[in-house]
């Protein structure tokens, strides 16, 4: 009976359609579909290829996320799931211990059906591996808020997550503060107007 079989590490395709340089993956594409039109009364239907050519760079350079509102519970809890899984960190619960993961991640957790090995076994492969892509441990994070507070204080404020690895986080998180944000009220809601003392000053056109 055909099973299902889960593969890791690096990922090639072997065809004439595909090339591997030093730099780059190369691939053609023919999209192929119908073109219809009508001639003398008649519907005419005739196939149509489309050819196409992807290039993708191998070497994943370094990427920077900056969030808008960071020092709110998504930009909090964001920067400190990836500073928990870049350090591999496990916490306690009232239950049991927890390690740190991915889970839930599209690009991270993840897998493709690539196809049936040699038994008929569908062979499936962790997204990540099939294209160069930036790994969330890698990424460069700061963003704005329009208040001051640390990431730090901003975490435990969120109580989002366990407090046993918000303890563990809390002294690398407060070192991490917002950037001065754009203000425009009409655009924030009312009740965001005490937090608002990291603000950029000046005029519409001075602030963008």
């Amino acid at each position: 009976m055909a099973g299902n079989v889960h593969m890791e590490g690096a990922f090639e395709v072997s065809s004439d359609k595909v090339q591997y340089t030093e730099e780059a993956i190369i691939s053609q594409y023919d999209y192929q579909t119908t073109l219809v039109k009508q001639e003398g009364g008649k519907t005419i239907v005739a196939p149509k290829t489309d050819s196409f050519t992807f290039k993708t760079e191998r070497k994943v350079p370094k990427v920077g996320a900056m969030f808008v509102g960071w020092s709110g519970n998504n930009g909090s809890t964001v920067t400190a799931s990836i500073i928990a899984n870049k350090k591999g960190m496990t916490w306690m619960t009232k239950e049991r211990e927890l390690k740190s993961n991915y889970i839930g991640s599209i690009t991270q957790a993840s897998t493709v059906r690539i196809g049936n090995n040699e038994k008929g076994d569908s062979v499936h492969m962790p997204l990540k591996n099939m294209l160069p892509m930036v790994d969330p441990n890698d990424l460069e994070i700061t963003g704005w808020d329009i208040c001051d507070t640390n990431l730090g204080d901003a975490m435990k404020r969120s109580c989002v997550l366990e407090y046993d690895l918000q303890r563990q986080l809390y002294d690398e998180m407060k070192q991490l503060k917002p950037l001065p944000s754009v203000y425009f009220p009409d655009f924030i809601a009312a009740n965001q107007s005490s937090r608002a003392n990291n603000v950029l000053t000046g005029s519409n056109q001075e602030q963008m």
